[in-house]
């Protein structure tokens, strides 16, 4: 930016420094030039040129015989000029004529300042309403004009909203003489980006991804890039990020920025943020503030962008980091995830200063009012990360296939961290409002009356027939930290047999019953593998390895298995009454074999 500068301001005081001379003095002839801007944006600008002062060139490149451009209102710019003297760092005389505005103008030499001044003249009462229209052929704008001193001015419509196919910022007003001269419109549309940031490698370098899957429990690092942007011809500039994260996050408050030279990659600054609420521009002693909105909104403004990002050269990146924690409320559902999206509003035409949204935050630009900009920002599409988890579903059935309460399941894996299980599921007597179950001698609950024609005698045999019938009380979730190496966790499953584990990584697991329902043996253990087979930003496919065990995703998003318990006999303890009656019984059987066989022998021998 500051070769920029310098470059406009020897271009500019070159120009500003023809003076007029007696006509007698040189040679002077009428001539027209080629007037051209190069615009690398790569969407249609409007360029027009209008003459502030008209002449005929001498041969040394001044002007003589110069008047007022064709519309420009003298009285007006004199006035101007007059306001903001101090501000230009000139000083016009009581009763000038146009050979001493065209002495003041020549005097100002300083980049910032001849910006100042390009600004002040573009105004319909000042250069007037009618300039010359820049034609466009690629890259240029270009236009055949008189002798003369002109104001080019980017008059683009600019577009609402963030289509990238629509002007979404302007250049700034260009001061310059012509000669078959060639200028840069120095602009560029701001951008921002979102990532990710993982180590998959686990060589302790972070990198950059669209997507992740996590655990509850497990924090997600955030960066979010722009670049430091292109501030010449602005007096104030706003510079905002608006992150929202979904409800499955939460932001840990945790934000720093940093700025790296765009070439190297070098650290250039980290910078500092206000850590108070006074964010007046006279109190202004960092160069961010964060604010939230409930616990998903998350602003980060950029306080006087114009003086304290000044000092780094346009282009350069800036990187924002955070993170957040995905908690109970995140989303299983695949095709919405845990998303986070950020955009940025940017300030997008130099030729206009505005205050800001109010004396408290000035460096918020003002909403559009009644379909007009306010202050005149532009806005980058939204760009989206998101954060998947997943989670089992097991049903506990006995042997024929009704629900059997009382099971305790632990799940085992290296990528559990914290899971939010949904258990507790009851049935309760309520006679003054009956519910609609009645009990099974199970200890599992149905919504089939037994006294249901066609049911069967031995169907009939399995209610509890206590007279009763039961409410059903929904279980609550639970949030659980897994603990031990490798970490588990352990719960009971509901009434209906149920239990879910939900905010699974992807990852490796073992499904153990650890303690069946008195009188039932434990089901075999169940390993299986949770990852994905495809992932975007606005959907992720899971798979489970073990197909046999588990059935695909249902609709409730979770991946659902059907454990069996048997009855059966359990071997008492060593040292128990059973085992030593067990010992005696199969002694007697023994001595009994022993018995019969030699008897046998003894007959066979008698008959022989």
């Amino acid at each position: 930016m500051k070769n920029s500068k310098r470059f406009l301001a020897m271009m500019t005081a070159g120009f500003l420094a023809i003076t007029p001379m007696a006509a007698t003095a040189m040679t002077a002839y009428a001539v027209t030039h080629t007037l051209t801007v190069t615009d690398t944006d790569t969407v249609a600008h409007t360029y027009k040129a209008y003459p502030i002062i008209l002449g005929t060139k001498n041969t040394d490149g001044s002007l003589t015989g110069i008047s007022w451009g064709t519309n420009v209102n003298s009285a007006a710019l004199i006035s101007a000029l007059t306001t903001n003297a101090t501000a230009l760092g000139i000083t016009v005389p009581a009763t000038p004529t146009i050979d001493d505005i065209a002495e003041v103008l020549a005097g100002i030499t300083d980049a910032d300042k001849i910006e100042k001044l390009a600004k002040i003249l573009n105004t319909d009462a000042i250069r007037g309403t009618t300039g010359t229209p820049l034609s466009h052929s690629d890259d240029n704008y270009s236009a055949t004009v008189d002798d003369g001193w002109y104001l080019v001015v980017d008059e683009t419509s600019l577009a609402a909203g963030t289509s990238s196919t629509s002007t979404q910022v302007r250049s700034a007003n260009l001061l310059q003489v012509v000669g078959n001269i060639t200028i840069n419109a120095k602009h560029s549309l701001p951008t921002l980006e979102k990532k990710i940031m993982e180590d998959r490698d686990d060589d302790s370098t972070l990198e950059e991804y669209d997507t992740s899957t996590a655990a509850i429990g497990d924090t997600i690092t955030y960066h979010i890039k722009t670049k430091v942007p292109d501030l010449r011809g602005y007096e104030k500039y706003f510079l905002v990020v608006d992150d929202n994260l979904s409800a499955g996050l939460d932001f840990n408050d945790d934000v720093t920025v940093k700025v790296y030279n765009q070439t190297s990659g070098t650290l250039l600054s980290t910078l500092t943020e206000d850590d108070d609420d006074d964010y007046t521009l006279d109190n202004c002693d960092a160069d961010y503030y964060v604010s939230t909105t409930g616990k998903t909104a998350i602003k980060i403004v950029f306080e006087n962008v114009v003086n304290r990002l000044s000092t780094f050269t346009a282009g350069d990146d800036i990187v924002i980091e955070y993170t957040a924690t995905l908690n109970k409320d995140a989303s299983i559902d695949p095709s919405v995830g845990n998303p986070n999206s950020a955009k940025l509003t940017y300030s997008n035409d130099p030729n206009v200063t505005n205050s800001g949204k109010s004396t408290s935050t000035p460096d918020e630009p003002n909403p559009p009012s009644g379909g007009e900009p306010g202050d005149v920002v532009g806005e980058t599409p939204e760009d989206k990360v998101n954060t998947y988890t997943t989670a089992i579903k097991i049903k506990k059935v006995d042997q024929d296939n009704q629900p059997l309460a009382g099971a305790e399941f632990t799940l085992q894996g290296t990528a559990l961290n914290k899971v939010n299980y949904i258990s507790g599921t009851t049935f309760e007597i309520d006679d003054t409002t009956p519910g609609t179950y009645w009990k099974l001698n199970t200890g599992s609950y149905t919504t089939v009356d037994p006294q249901t024609p066609g049911l069967s005698d031995a169907a009939k045999a399995k209610y509890a027939n206590d007279g009763h019938k039961y409410k059903k009380v929904e279980g609550t979730a639970s949030l659980t930290t897994a603990t031990g190496s490798p970490k588990s966790i352990t719960a009971t499953v509901d009434d209906e047999g149920y239990l879910t584990f939900t905010g699974l990584d992807a990852g490796s697991y073992t499904l153990i019953e650890s303690n069946p329902p008195s009188g039932y043996n434990a089901a075999a253990d169940i390993s299986f593998k949770i990852d994905t087979s495809a992932i975007t930003e606005n959907s992720v496919t899971w798979t489970n390895s073990n197909s046999t065990a588990f059935s695909a995703m249902d609709s409730d998003n979770m991946f659902p298995t059907t454990i069996v318990n048997r009855k059966g006999s359990t071997l008492p303890t060593t040292g128990g009454i059973g085992t030593k009656l067990f010992y005696i019984i199969g002694g007697l059987l023994v001595t009994g074999s022993v018995v019969l066989l030699v008897t046998k022998k003894r007959m066979k021998a008698n008959e022989e």
